[in-house]
């Protein structure tokens, strides 16, 4: 496995869409190290973590989601790291172009891909939320 790019899939207690996310972050063109990072350690997590044969780390620190996501971008050693919410999707490229814009502009601190909302099971490429999204970006 690679130690440029890590992606650290957040988990939050049961959320049916764990899996989906977990599949979508191993399945990728380019094979990134992948981690479950949880400050609500139970069962389920730890079933689907052995399922995939994914190492969890637990942040005994309970402050809110924003403490949650600094404690997975500081939880691994990797050049770039992916915080992956439990509820997001990646598409099979992502993490190739993200390593390769990384090899393109090895300064950079943070890289930006595009995204897309999926709605009843769509992909919405373009609303009022994703336009304001792009620009604050």
């Amino acid at each position: 496995m690679s130690n440029i790019h890590t992606f650290v899939v957040l988990a939050y207690k049961q959320s049916d869409k764990l899996e989906d996310c977990i599949k979508s972050v191993i399945n990728q063109k380019y094979k990134s190290n992948v981690v479950i990072a949880t400050s609500t350690p139970n069962e389920y997590i730890e079933n689907i973590a052995k399922k995939y044969n994914l190492n969890i780390i637990v942040n005994k620190e309970r402050k809110g989601i924003g403490y949650d996501f600094d404690f997975a971008t500081n939880c691994v050693e990797s050049d770039l790291v992916t915080v992956a919410h439990q509820d997001d999707i990646y598409d099979y490229d992502y993490a190739y172009e993200m390593v390769e814009g990384y090899k393109k502009y090895p300064k950079s601190l943070i890289i930006f891909p595009d995204y897309y909302e999926i709605r009843n099971d769509k992909k919405i490429v373009n609303n009022k939320n994703l336009k304001i999204k792009r620009f604050l970006l």
